[in-house]
């Protein structure tokens, strides 16, 4: 059976992700390719997941079990790579997967915490790459914002993570759409890209 391919979507919280994985998601299906989402990090994925589920959304936890950002980029690539045989698995019996963040994710939001690029690259050096990326780039809708998310109450920070999306996004080539036209122009883009994958 043909191995079935990894894709990855990027962007900063708030810009559509989830909307727009779903759309590629069902486009794919009806071109007859067995496809799933997933959503990076895994929550319910032991030890990790669930650690770093209560330390984006809850401050006395995040008090508590304070870590640098070396240590925190640490369980996000350690839960990567707890999922990774699961992963494999599934591609190798020709699922493909849309991953909604992934590696990239980690490197924008260790960058924008003030972690070192070298360090990051390094934790996830082992981990399976993607066979190609796309980040949705623009401003995020504040319709989406999580009360008390770390990620998503600073505008500031938001900001800064949204330049170093675009930077990676060079420096790995992925391919990019712009996220703040209408959910149909959005789709259209991110499909237009997929058909010339696949």
């Amino acid at each position: 059976m043909k191995k079935g391919k990894f894709i990855a979507i990027y962007g900063i919280n708030g810009i559509g992700k989830t909307t727009q994985v779903e759309i590629l998601v069902k486009y794919l299906q009806s071109k007859g390719i067995i496809i799933s989402r997933l959503k990076y990090p895994i929550y319910d994925l032991e030890p990790e997941g669930p650690f770093i589920y209560k330390y984006l959304r809850d401050k006395k936890f995040r008090a508590e079990n304070e870590l640098t950002t070396d240590e925190l980029q640490q369980k996000y690539a350690d839960n990567r790579t707890r999922y990774e045989p699961e992963l494999k698995k599934r591609l190798k019996a020709g699922e493909w997967i849309v991953a909604e963040d992934y590696i990239g994710t980690g490197i924008a939001w260790g960058l924008t915490w003030g972690g070192n690029l070298e360090y990051l690259e390094d934790i996830n050096k082992n981990l399976m790459p993607v066979d190609f990326s796309i980040l949705m780039h623009g401003e995020r809708f504040n319709t989406a914002i999580e009360k008390d998310h770390r990620n998503e109450m600073e505008e500031e920070r938001i900001k800064i993570c949204k330049n170093f999306h675009r930077l990676l996004a060079e420096k790995y080539n992925w391919k990019m759409v712009n996220a703040n036209q209408n959910i149909k122009e959005v789709e259209n883009e991110i499909v237009k890209i997929i058909n010339q994958f696949i």
